[in-house]
């Protein structure tokens, strides 16, 4: 299924823009990317965000897995790319989301905490 995002052309032409699923999924997942930190897992082969979209004519669903970097709070990472994907989808792709989940996956360490904790040993 595709979406058809204009039905006429520049000037009121003949034309329209019809868009695959994928493009309408690459989106979303770029949102999804911009809104939290993306990581790859070499032995398991997952990668995220992973981003799974369901089309209805020019209404979605969107399931998104996502990871945070600690120690943000995860619901503040989840409400970032919830507002991040429907806002690409709805302004740039013209996509009405219905349901949105956002599922923070893994929490992974921020910049700031990369370095070694100190231990006292006694």
């Amino acid at each position: 299924m595709a979406v058809v995002v204009a039905d006429s052309g520049a000037g009121g032409l003949p034309g329209r823009v019809v868009l695959e699923d994928r493009v309408v999924v690459k989106v979303a997942r770029q949102a999804a990317a911009t809104a939290s930190c993306a990581v790859g897992s070499r032995l398991t082969g997952n990668k995220l965000p992973d981003v799974e979209v369901e089309l209805a004519g020019q209404r979605a669903r969107v399931r998104a897995r996502v990871a945070a970097e600690w120690p943000e709070p995860a619901e503040d990472v989840a409400a970032r790319v919830r507002d991040a994907v429907r806002g690409e989808l709805e302004r740039d792709v013209g996509v009405s989301v219905d349901d949105l989940v956002v599922t923070v996956a893994a929490v992974v360490p921020g910049r700031a905490s990369g370095r070694q904790s100190e231990r006292t040993v006694r």
